[in-house]
């Protein structure tokens, strides 16, 4: 694939560090600008049309309309070149970042485009043939695609049965290869129309044009995005790529890819000014994994357990609304993740935290990884903010609102019978249990011996010992009980195993653990005293996370 760069297309862009970014375009190397809504990407799309000037570009906005009156041209070959002059007057209005401009007549032009193509390739054919230049002919028929059979090619690859034919120059039908039927491609399906104008725009562009395509996914299903814009790259070698979209996982799909990431705009009088981006290094060595967390990210991100949407990523979204809360799985894969990102820095400009539990890990060991970034919750679980006192109390005092009723009597009896649901036959020998299998397990996993040791007992057996801790845990446990002393179980055991989330529940008047946690969602989110409180029982982190913000 040709990898030369458009000179002079640089797009220069302003940052609000004050430095400048300038990225070369490059021949066949798209060049993907991700970033959250309200970022500026399509601001930077419009702020590219002025810069490269509208000659040098061919715009695929993200408000493009995929509706069709008719697939019959509609357009002369005088109106099509008066077109084309008025569109490249018209582009760089700043109001065409969110609206197109003569929609009908970009859709009526392109189409015109096509099949100007399609016709040209049958007149070279016809008039090679006439003036019996048969080298030309094999020439052509063999080595030139007309632009229809490269988007039929197209629409092929990417799993869509559908085809579309030039009938005497005049008219687009489409035809369902499966039942071959006919019909208007005004009445193709709007994610086959949306890859049609996509893939007409693109293939009818001149020779080093520069494709600004502006949320390529929409109308298009996901599986079909990436390999159909992988397969229209291929096609353009010859062309520069810009691709602006909220699918973070489409640059992966094409590893030579640059990417742009975008954090927010700058503006004055409602014209772009700086922005918050930064080029992602091409020669990261992260893996795929953590580029997908990180595409698309805030500067400072947060790794905890878990999986997306879990209870641990939206309690921490809650509570860190300005920063991104990835869950990626256990703590170790936490910790991988962390160390990952900081391991990488000179690659992008993203601080990563982690959160873990403790996992009776000792303090030498906690101090350990909070030099790497990485914090361990005094606690079993999340759980232990979830069904706090603090937490309690303040979902108590949302439900006396709606049912009218005293909330420190709601409170009393939350507490009271999580107390007894745990007072219940063998729950404290159960919770004692459960917390020490994990705690044997992880004192098993660090005596497990190295290769070294390994070598050193090859034929004899390799024997690990640990004390069981289950007789303290159970006393702890008891003597916790007897002290009512809710918080503390909470936090330290797994109550998820017991009936305390469905007992605090339905004190509160609410249905389910699963209601309870939403509503206590909702509390967080509407009060910034409680989420402060919250934050203070993981403190560590809280300040480390504050500190690096206010850098």
């Amino acid at each position: 694939m040709t990898s030369t760069a458009l000179k002079p297309h640089v797009l220069n862009i302003a940052l609000t560090s004050g430095d400048n970014l300038k990225i070369p375009l490059i021949l066949g190397t798209p060049l993907y600008v991700i970033g959250p809504n309200g970022s500026g990407k399509s601001a930077l799309i419009q702020y590219a049309v002025t810069s490269l000037g509208a000659a040098n570009i061919c715009r695929i906005s993200a408000h493009r309309q995929t509706w069709m009156a008719s697939g019959s041209i509609g357009i002369t070959p005088h109106g099509r070149r008066q077109f084309g002059q008025a569109l490249m007057g018209q582009e760089p209005n700043p109001i065409y970042r969110w609206k197109e401009w003569d929609p009908g007549g970009q859709i009526q032009s392109v189409l015109f485009d096509l099949t100007s193509d399609d016709n040209a390739h049958a007149r070279r054919i016809r008039d090679s043939a006439y003036a019996n230049k048969w080298e030309t002919f094999v020439e052509i028929v063999d080595n030139e695609r007309p632009a229809f059979d490269r988007i039929n090619a197209l629409l092929a690859a990417t799993g869509l049965s559908v085809n579309i034919k030039n009938v005497a120059g005049e008219e687009i039908i489409a035809q369902h290869e499966a039942t071959g039927t006919s019909y208007s491609i005004a009445q193709m399906s709007d994610g086959e129309r949306n890859a049609v104008i996509i893939a007409a725009n693109v293939l009818t562009a001149k020779p080093h044009t520069v494709l600004l395509i502006d949320e390529p996914e929409r109308h298009l299903h996901r599986a079909i995005t990436e390999p159909f814009l992988s397969a229209l790259f291929a096609e353009r070698p010859d062309c520069a790529f810009v691709i602006s979209t909220h699918e973070v996982t489409l640059p992966l799909a094409n590893p030579a890819a640059h990417v742009l990431m975008i954090r927010s705009c700058q503006w004055n009088n409602d014209i772009p000014h700086t922005w918050d981006a930064k080029l992602l290094n091409q020669d990261s060595d992260l893996p795929e994994g953590l580029k997908r967390a990180i595409l698309g990210s805030r500067k400072t991100i947060l790794f905890v357990e878990g999986k997306p949407q879990s209870l641990d990523q939206r309690l921490y979204s809650a509570l860190f609304p300005n920063i991104t809360v990835r869950a990626t799985g256990s703590c170790n894969d936490v910790i991988q993740a962390v160390k990952g990102v900081r391991q990488t820095a000179s690659s992008h400009d993203i601080k990563a935290f982690g959160l873990i539990d403790r996992d009776d890990r000792d303090k030498s060991e906690i101090a350990k990884l909070a030099d790497d970034g990485i914090y361990a919750l005094d606690a079993y679980s999340v759980e232990s903010l979830y069904y706090c006192s603090d937490l309690i109390e303040a979902v108590a005092y949302r439900q006396a609102m709606t049912f009218n009723s005293d909330p420190r009597a709601m409170v009393q009896e939350a507490k009271c019978k999580a107390l007894d649901a745990l007072a219940q036959n063998n729950i404290a020998e159960n919770m004692a249990a459960l917390l020490c299998t994990r705690k044997v397990k992880e004192q098993f996993l660090r005596k497990i011996p190295g290769k070294h040791a390994v070598m050193s007992n090859a034929n004899g057996e390799i024997t690990l010992t640990v004390k069981s801790p289950y007789c303290v845990e159970l006393d702890r446990f008891k003597e916790m009980l007897n002290n009512k002393d809710l918080d503390a179980i909470v936090a330290r055991y797994p109550v998820r195993q017991s009936a305390i989330r469905r007992e605090i529940a339905e004190a509160l008047r609410l249905r389910t653990a699963s209601d309870y946690e939403q509503t206590a969602l909702a509390r967080i989110l509407d009060d910034q005293t409680l989420a402060d409180k919250l934050k203070q029982r993981i403190a560590p982190l809280t300040e480390a996370i504050n500190a690096h913000l206010k850098q």
